[in-house]
């Protein structure tokens, strides 16, 4: 049950934090490498991690067959989140230090 929680709560912080920061960011040309490298990795994660969350209410959790490929698991998710939260609110921050920047 607390692994599932635990699932439910990671995969919720990621897609807020990718929903959150691609509806802040609306980049006018989005294709280019500047673009690219800005959210596409972003709406990338936020779609596998979209695809998590609907897999985990259809099927449920499975968690590992040993403590540590669970402890693995949640590892790897909390980094990825992590990493999802500093691209936010950096992009937060930028928009605070430059208003002219504001679509």
């Amino acid at each position: 049950m607390l692994y599932t929680l635990t699932l439910y709560v990671l995969l919720g912080i990621g897609l807020a934090a990718s929903v959150g920061f691609l509806v802040l960011h609306r980049p006018r040309r989005f294709f280019r490498v500047t673009e690219i490298n800005a959210s596409w990795w972003v709406i990338i994660v936020g779609l596998l991690y979209a695809r998590s969350l609907m897999l985990l209410g259809i099927r449920g959790a499975r968690p590992g067959e040993t403590w540590w490929d669970s402890a693995i698991s949640i590892g790897f998710l909390t980094a990825i989140d992590v990493l999802l939260l500093v691209r936010f609110f950096s992009y937060l921050w930028y928009l605070r230090e430059h208003p002219e920047k504001r679509s």
